[in-house]
């Protein structure tokens, strides 16, 4: 087969499936990895897909669906010193809001020594870890599951949400900057974050800095909702005085 051949047929292979791994495709084509690596890259170039860690998917403009388990590949060194540092936010006694993300889950192993922590989240698999890891109060909003991110949003979520107060929430996104604020590529886990932000007293995000300068599908909040920002490269933090944080 021809390289422009193959190189179109693993573009028809991600539209249908909206994401391929390096060592799935290489199978595939009896060919070995790093001609497939060279493949995606000259597909990359022509901006029809975006490359991940092990492998690509597909572009639909800003409102691109990176599926979790991708996501969670992803500056995944940068995801645990962001995680560490968040955990130095939550103090015994805590509610606290996590968002589905796979940045903010990252927190996680870092929590299990804290005391009566009482966490809430719309992510299935934020939730499950969560059990495993800690003994604490964890509350699972209900609504409907988006597949790709394995979380749970709408109006049954939101609406659960909005019934609690917490001290702190620790969100993401997929893209930030201080002329556009915080986006996300799905407008019903926006939504569902906005609620979170307004039934919450600090707004933390966790952000890998890939992400600054940046733009995605649906806003989020403008910068002058987060309180503070925890990112792989740098602390940004805004009106803490008095706080204790």
């Amino acid at each position: 087969m021809f390289t422009l051949e193959r190189q179109k047929e693993i573009l028809n292979i991600i539209k249908e499936k909206k994401s391929a791994g390096i060592s799935e495709l290489a199978k595939m084509f009896f060919i070995g990895e790093a001609t497939i690596r060279r493949d995606l890259q000259k597909l990359e170039r022509q901006n029809l897909i975006k490359r991940t860690y092990g492998g690509a998917v597909l572009i639909e403009g800003l409102n691109l669906e990176i599926p979790l388990s991708v996501r969670e590949k992803e500056q995944s060194q940068a995801k645990d010193y962001i995680g560490k540092a968040a955990s130095e936010l939550v103090f015994n006694g805590d509610t606290i809001i996590l968002d589905s993300s796979s940045t903010t889950a990252s927190i996680i192993k870092y929590l299990a020594g804290k005391e009566n922590l009482t966490i809430i989240t719309n992510g299935i698999k934020t939730a499950s870890a969560l059990g495993q890891t800690l003994h604490t109060k964890v509350y699972c909003t209900g609504g409907r599951l988006r597949e790709n991110s394995l979380s749970l949003v709408g109006d049954q979520a939101k609406n659960f949400i909005v019934n609690y107060s917490a001290q702190k929430l620790f969100f993401s996104c997929r893209a930030l900057s201080f002329e556009n604020g915080a986006m996300d590529s799905s407008d019903e886990e926006a939504e569902l974050r906005k609620a979170m932000i307004s039934c919450t007293e600090k707004v933390i995000l966790l952000c890998d800095s890939k992400k600054f300068d940046t733009k995605a599908f649906y806003k989020i909040c403008s910068f002058d909702k987060i309180d503070i920002c925890r990112t792989s490269v740098e602390i940004v933090s805004q009106g803490l005085e008095g706080t204790g944080l």
